[in-house]
């Protein structure tokens, strides 16, 4: 989860950077021009084809229509004709991931240093690339390199905190991770992180972080399921109840959040007609979901429903032939029904 978030990082700047690039001396009076359309930047290409401008705006054209494979040719153009837009390069690495193209991605960044080392995004995009491909140490030196130049930011705070997280130095990740807040206190992704390193830490401060980011981003739902998930560790389970409602309020097809509501109804609250309602709303959702077959089932068999329990767990295992859990149940409530 957190190495995408790493990469949502690189591409959610995308297109304002394509509003923003950086323009050169010789770009005419058309860059201001918002009434230009592929045809007529085409066309003055023609007569100007060592404008590198033309190409950079064309390609901003072709990335709104969703021309990918053409905008990247365009900025390519634009950097033959004239290699130092740094924008450009940047811009090229978030095509190239959006083509899956990682290692494109990344020589295009080192271009853009090699030319401009101060170039605070190309190097926070090298870091978020080498921390998507698991290259932590190199992820760090970038970081370090910002940091060192006084360079940080927010993000770069906050992917600090991804590598240390991922390489299990926790504390120094909660560190990272509140510097990034300091710098921007709209930042979700590091209330989101530093609310789950807590919950793995099994400390409280957990429930703290999750009831603020609920407080400051109330519409986000990956903050409001793991809010749930938090109260549920620490038994607060009508928060954890209040939390999953309002994720499928927003979502009817969020799967995990019906069946931690289900569980929550098992194993929190003993409520095992709720919890059938909630496991069978995930079933809809996704019919071979092992686990919501066999926790149907035991809320099934706490009811003394032993028949409908059986039938469950010959589904769970169904699905999966090994599953242990079920094998195990399914024995019981045999010798149950004898």
């Amino acid at each position: 989860m957190h190495k995408t978030f790493a990469l949502l990082f690189i591409l959610s700047g995308f297109m304002f950077a394509c509003n923003n690039s950086a323009k050169d001396n010789n770009a005419d009076e058309i860059l201001n021009d918002t009434t230009e359309t592929i045809e007529s930047l085409t066309v003055k290409i023609r007569k100007n084809p060592e404008n590198a401008q033309l190409f950079v705006q064309r390609a901003h054209l072709q990335v709104e229509n969703e021309n990918i494979v053409e905008a990247i040719n365009d900025f390519e153009i634009a950097l033959r004709v004239d290699s130092l837009i740094p924008d450009v390069y940047n811009e090229l690495c978030d095509l190239y991931l959006l083509k899956g193209e990682s290692g494109k991605a990344k020589d295009a960044l080192v271009k853009c240093l090699g030319l401009f080392p101060m170039n605070a995004e190309a190097r926070l995009k090298l870091a978020q690339i080498y921390f998507y491909v698991e290259m932590y140490q190199e992820a760090m030196h970038e970081i370090v390199n910002l940091e060192t130049n006084k360079l940080q930011s927010s993000e770069s705070y906050f992917v600090k905190g991804l590598i240390l997280n991922e390489t299990q130095a926790y504390d120094e990740a909660i560190k990272a991770l509140r510097k990034s807040i300091e710098y921007n206190t709209e930042n979700w992704q590091a209330y989101n992180l530093l609310g789950m390193i807590y919950y793995r830490k099994d400390d409280p401060l957990g429930i703290e972080y999750f009831v603020t980011a609920v407080r400051l981003f109330p519409n986000n739902l990956e903050i409001r399921f793991n809010a749930g998930l938090v109260f549920q560790h620490f038994k607060m389970f009508d928060k954890a109840i209040d939390e999953y409602d309002y994720v499928i309020s927003a979502d009817s097809s969020y799967y995990q959040a019906y069946f931690n509501k289900g569980y929550v109804y098992i194993n929190g609250i003993g409520n095992y007609e709720s919890a059938v309602e909630n496991f069978t709303a995930a079933i809809k959702i996704d019919s071979n979901a092992t686990k919501a077959w066999y926790n149907r089932g035991v809320a099934y068999e706490m009811m003394g429903k032993l028949k409908l329990a059986e039938l469950d767990y010959r589904k769970a295992l169904e699905i999966l032939p090994n599953y242990e859990l079920a094998v195990n149940a399914l024995n019981d409530v045999i010798a149950k029904q004898r």
